[in-house]
């Protein structure tokens, strides 16, 4: 840590595609010079290139539980960087430092800025894995829907030809769903969170920074406590 920081901030991307890890990096780059905690990001090592199962997840929680066990002395909090909140308690369990999740951040953020919320997701597969989040919080009654993108995490990342798509489900959700506000179900696609906000008029929670700002808040939180 160097002398000006107030403190660090572990955000794990737990996959190994480092196209995904470079975007979480852009996404929180801000939070750093605003604040002097530092934001550090991460691919798990040895993990597969994207979860895209259940199985997936199943197999990265105990290397995810690891790595913050042996970090947990030089980092402040750290952030699982995958909507679907990978080995979120058994990092929890390592540490006692706080463990935050992106799926769960988004849609607690989601909830305080409106009534109803939606999703949008990468596929038709995305939603189906989804649905354990929401049974898990116990948000189904202000789920407005998830919609699926068909798109890649590879497009989500870099194409900015597959924004209309997002635009377009995103206004379903507004329009046809009631959602206030609407989540980017993907850690890739922080890029098109400030045009879609524009576009639609609601509020556009990207996970990456609800995820960051969770872990940000709780660092300075406990500063302050032991200042």
């Amino acid at each position: 840590m160097n002398s000006q920081s107030r403190g660090r901030v572990l955000i794990i991307n737990p996959n190994s595609n480092e196209a995904v890890t470079a975007a979480m990096g852009v996404a929180i780059s801000c939070l750093s010079c605003t604040t002097g905690v530092e934001m550090e990001t991460r691919s798990l090592a040895g993990a597969p290139f994207g979860i895209e199962s259940e199985a997936d997840a199943a197999r990265v929680a105990p290397m995810l539980a690891e790595l913050v066990g042996e970090e947990e002395a030089g980092y402040d909090a750290f952030v699982i960087g995958c909507f679907l909140d990978p080995g979120l308690a058994a990092c929890r369990h390592m540490t006692k430092k706080p463990v935050f999740g992106i799926g769960e951040c988004s849609i607690y953020a989601a909830l305080s800025l409106a009534d109803q919320f939606g999703v949008l997701a990468l596929s038709r597969a995305s939603v189906g894995r989804h649905k354990p989040i929401f049974r898990r919080l116990g948000v189904w009654d202000r789920l407005a829907g998830e919609l699926p993108l068909s798109i890649s995490v590879a497009e989500a990342v870099s194409e900015e030809s597959v924004y209309p798509r997002l635009l377009d489900a995103a206004l379903c959700l507004r329009d046809s769903h009631g959602a206030g506000a609407v989540v980017l179900g993907c850690a890739g696609m922080a890029r098109h969170r400030q045009r879609l906000q524009d576009d639609t008029g609601i509020s556009i929670i990207d996970p990456v920074q609800a995820g960051a700002m969770r872990a940000l808040g709780a660092v300075l939180t406990n500063q302050a406590a032991s200042a």
